[in-house]
């Protein structure tokens, strides 16, 4: 865990503030009659959980934060997350007071397709657990890695709200004489838009039937082919189509038939299954582009 910022005043159970303010307040009331907007108030026993999930590596989120005191005094902190990767949780306290503001960015660099995904919760829970007992869910929602998002502010969304992340994605070249096998990322939701794969194929004599699949991980979905083969020693392109029609290649592509947008969860499977196919063939890396939002089931 990253250190606070060290400030005066601390609250003895409570995180060091990032900055507290020296001058004294002007105006001075009762909380018990005049109280914030916000009807957050914490106890002494009550924390923060602060958990986040990301398709990036080595991220680092910054969360700002104000509370009011019961003696009208208002404590600001800061909290930054260590590089991390996937998902991240964390526990810290606020000692006692209304919680007024919560605001976060991504502070390192984003790549292109990248995303942040942010949950608070309200809960009593002495270490680092999620999911525990929630008393309260203040917000969620998606953190742009070039602004900030937080409550209050824009209404909480789900993990799988708005309109996605558009992400173009290389795959993985297969060995040669194998088929390509892509699997949706654990914690990720993802509409798949097209894709385009080339298979070159070797000197052996034989009639190539490329076919493109998709699994749910165990079982086969969906199947489409191109509708006419490919020989020996020729290179052609596929992209999926859906109700591809096509019976001769278009300078040098084929389009094979797949139901596009198709809807995607972690650990399903994109792969072709190619009638034919020799030792000596190859196909390439496939270029896919896909919608994508984060998940929290499996």
């Amino acid at each position: 865990m990253a250190p606070f910022r060290e400030g005066a005043n601390t609250q003895p159970s409570g995180p060091q503030p990032s900055q507290i303010q020296t001058a004294p307040n002007l105006v001075a009331f009762d909380p018990k009659l005049v109280v914030p907007s916000q009807t957050l108030f914490l106890q002494r026993n009550d924390s923060i959980l602060w958990v986040a999930r990301t398709n990036g590596v080595n991220v680092v989120i910054r969360t700002s934060y104000r509370y009011l005191t019961p003696d009208g005094e208002i404590k600001e902190g800061q909290f930054d997350t260590p590089p991390f990767s996937s998902s991240f949780v964390q526990l810290f306290p606020l000692y006692e007071g209304w919680l007024l503001s919560l605001a976060a960015r991504i502070i390192t660099f984003a790549a292109a397709g990248q995303w942040g995904f942010l949950q608070f919760f309200v809960v009593r829970a002495t270490t680092n657990v999620f999911p525990t007992e929630a008393h309260e869910l203040i917000w969620q929602g998606y953190i742009p890695a070039n602004t900030l998002n937080g409550w209050p502010g824009t209404p909480a969304k789900e993990i799988t709200d708005g309109a996605g992340t558009i992400r173009s994605i290389t795959g993985t070249t297969p060995a040669a004489g194998a088929e390509i096998s892509e699997t949706v990322p654990a914690n990720r939701r993802w509409t798949l838009l097209t894709l385009r794969a080339a298979l070159t194929t070797s000197a052996a004599v034989a009639n190539r039937l490329p076919a493109l699949t998709l699994s749910d991980g165990s079982n086969i979905i969906f199947a489409g082919s191109a509708f006419f083969t490919q020989t020996a020693s020729n290179s052609v392109a596929y992209s999926p189509a859906p109700y591809a029609v096509t019976t001769t290649a278009l300078a040098g592509g084929v389009a094979l038939n797949l139901i596009l947008p198709v809807g995607l969860k972690a650990g399903f499977k994109i792969i072709t299954n190619t009638t034919g196919l020799q030792a000596g063939d190859q196909w390439s890396a496939p270029q896919y582009v896909v919608q994508e939002w984060g998940m929290f089931d499996p």
